[in-house]
């Protein structure tokens, strides 16, 4: 019986060695990790944008062209140029520059500087306040007027990088003139198309 659990136990230890000698071929898989986030995926697009605002284009007969420079997936600044081509009478701007920051919030898609958004600005303008509204005269002045601002809008940004915004926004002017009939600000409102490039 000794013998036979001496063979056992060599036995026994003779297949743990054989076991171990064994080697087995690891499948080794390579995995490739992609980084996507919203700027990355939006800068495919490039970091320029212009927009034509379409509702003054339809309301008045005049043309409001904007340019942003996208500066990450949160923050953008440009210039917006207003021409007034008519007398329409609801708006006092014959010709403005605005130079505008804006800040991007709950930008969840992968298109970047989308979304709510808050922005400051300043206008620089050429107004004509027509005295007559006040005091029934015809007089009119040409003048020139310079506001600072705050807008709310929202912007939203295709896969083609075609961007559409509305926004709303109220300035109020630093300078007055002489005759004092002038408004106290002035609104900024917006429906947008555009295209990222």
């Amino acid at each position: 019986m000794k013998q036979f659990l001496l063979y056992f136990f060599i036995l026994f230890l003779f297949l743990g060695v054989y076991a171990q000698e064994e080697t087995y071929d690891e499948e080794v898989t390579k995995v490739e990790i992609v980084k996507d986030s919203s700027f990355d995926y939006a800068d495919s697009y490039g970091s320029h944008e212009i927009r034509l605002n379409a509702l003054d284009l339809v309301v008045h007969p005049a043309i409001h062209i904007y340019y942003e420079r996208i500066v990450d997936s949160s923050n953008g600044y440009g210039v917006s140029v207003f021409a007034n081509f008519g007398d329409n009478e609801a708006t006092y701007q014959n010709f403005a520059v605005t130079p505008y920051y804006r800040f991007y919030f709950l930008n969840r898609k992968d298109f970047g500087a989308s979304g709510l958004f808050i922005e400051v600005f300043s206008s620089f303008a050429s107004v004509n306040f027509d005295e007559y509204y006040y005091n029934n005269s015809e007089r009119s002045d040409d003048e020139f007027q310079f506001s600072m601002g705050v807008g709310i809008g929202k912007k939203w940004v295709n896969r083609n990088g075609f961007s559409f915004e509305v926004s709303a926004g109220f300035g109020r002017y630093f300078t007055k003139s002489d005759s004092g009939y002038e408004p106290e600000g002035h609104g900024r409102i917006g429906l947008a198309i555009g295209k990222r490039f």
